[in-house]
């Protein structure tokens, strides 16, 4: 049956690994699939590999932007797997939609928000986020990783982590900062929201109800 599926969730939540878990499932039901990623990513693997930081690998095909990949796309094709899906332009969103009115099934993995803890932004200048591509989901896996803070005494903090963490020299990045710096371990760590930090980021308050406001609500 046809559907988007996206396996998403902070750094370190095991994307990847699910992503490839999935993957040698449908190998073995023998499906006919290609595997995409996005061509800048090489953190872990060559650029023709999707793998996670735990050490799984498998073949994938490297694409720049949503044209390039389809392109690429053969009408025998069952199931399309797309991998940092949060770093194509805002045209897959509508072509993953397309795909699965296509009868095919559609799985990606990507960070729902961005280390700013908003919604991950589709390319520069897009208004359109991972929110957009969520809400056209048939199914969504969210999971969550370890929130790796340490007090001032050395104590791991280990609560879920939901959000994730940039670090500039040791120092977590600022609000106004670029959203899109491709990195690893070193500038990147899983956290909790009580231990997620953005310098600048501005939470406004809502505003208080006054009580003729409640009344006209109730009417």
């Amino acid at each position: 049956m046809a559907h988007l599926t996206v396996i998403t969730g902070p750094m370190f939540s095991g994307k990847s690994t699910e992503l490839i878990r999935q993957i040698r499932r449908e190998q073995i039901a023998e499906k006919e699939m290609q595997l995409f990623k996005f061509a800048e990513d090489s953190r872990y693997a060559p650029a023709e590999k999707l793998a996670s930081y735990d050490g799984g690998m498998i073949q994938a095909v490297p694409v720049t932007n949503t044209r390039e990949m389809i392109g690429r796309v053969l009408p025998d094709t069952q199931l399309v797997v797309i991998d940092e899906v949060q770093f194509f332009d805002d045209i897959i969103i509508d072509y993953v939609s397309h795909l699965v009115e296509q009868g095919k099934r559609v799985m990606a993995a990507g960070l729902n928000l961005d280390f700013r803890g908003e919604p991950f932004p589709f390319g520069r200048g897009s208004l359109r986020t991972m929110a957009d591509l969520l809400v056209r989901a048939d199914f969504i896996v969210k999971l969550s990783a370890v929130c790796t803070y340490r007090s001032e005494v050395g104590e791991r903090c280990g609560r879920e982590a939901t959000r994730t963490q940039r670090l500039v020299s040791g120092n977590p990045a600022h609000y106004t900062d670029p959203v899109k710096m491709i990195g690893a371990q070193e500038s990147y760590e899983a956290r909790c929201v009580r231990h997620h930090i953005v310098p600048g980021k501005v939470c406004p308050l809502p505003t208080p109800m006054t009580r003729q406001s409640v009344i006209l609500e109730s009417r």
